[in-house]
């Protein structure tokens, strides 16, 4: 049990360090769109703080019930195919799986980014602090139904899982996002020099 509460652990330890790099990103880069029907990375981070906020409110009150029903408890065993559900969690983070997000995960795009790198940050402390109230496997005793990827009933660390796996698949959207921009950046650069540049007929003209 330890160590699936230290997996837990370390995947939102990783994926919140690497969240908060983000905020000191250049301004274009946080603004740029490669089209006008996709996100850009500003909207990213937004996006990310809604869906932590609704999978927070179904954590909590597991959490809350899952030490309530610690008192009646005095064994918790771990189920043999335990594994098994985290490993398709994992197929979350990937680009290759098909996600429908619901109206209300959209961003507006007009949150402050202040405002989101605050949220986040108070996001990864609920998080920390419900892994610390279930150190002792109380976590499994509540199960909540997850519809994403068919994944049935989760237990409480299982869903503090699927929420870091959630935020490690738009972490990589955020760096294709990046890659696509210093693509274009470096097309505008290459543009700009051919016009500006004079030919070698030109530039021989001058030098006479």
């Amino acid at each position: 049990m330890r160590n699936v509460i230290q997996s837990v652990r370390e995947a939102l330890l990783t994926n919140f360090r690497e969240l908060d790099t983000w905020f000191e990103k250049d301004f274009d880069l946080l603004h740029f769109k490669p089209d006008t029907n996709q996100w850009n990375v500003r909207e990213v981070l937004e996006h990310i703080s809604l869906t932590n906020y609704f999978l927070l409110l179904i954590i909590n009150k597991s959490t809350r019930r899952a030490l309530e029903r610690k008192r009646a408890t005095n064994t918790i065993i771990l189920p043999g195919d335990y594994q098994d559900k985290f490993d398709k969690i994992d197929v979350i983070g990937s680009r290759s799986f098909g996600w429908i997000r619901p109206e209300h995960l959209e961003p507006s795009g007009l949150q402050d980014m202040r405002d989101i790198r605050a949220l986040l940050k108070q996001q990864f402390a609920q998080c920390m602090y419900n892994l610390s109230l279930l150190k002792n496997g109380e976590g499994l005793l509540v199960l909540t139904n997850m519809s994403v990827n068919h994944l049935g009933k989760l237990d409480i660390y299982q869903y503090i899982y699927f929420l870091t796996k959630h935020i490690e698949r738009h972490i990589r959207q955020m760096q294709r996002l990046a890659g696509e921009y210093a693509g274009a950046t470096e097309d505008d650069a290459v543009a700009n020099d051919s016009v500006s540049a004079p030919d070698e007929e030109t530039e021989s003209m001058l030098l006479i």
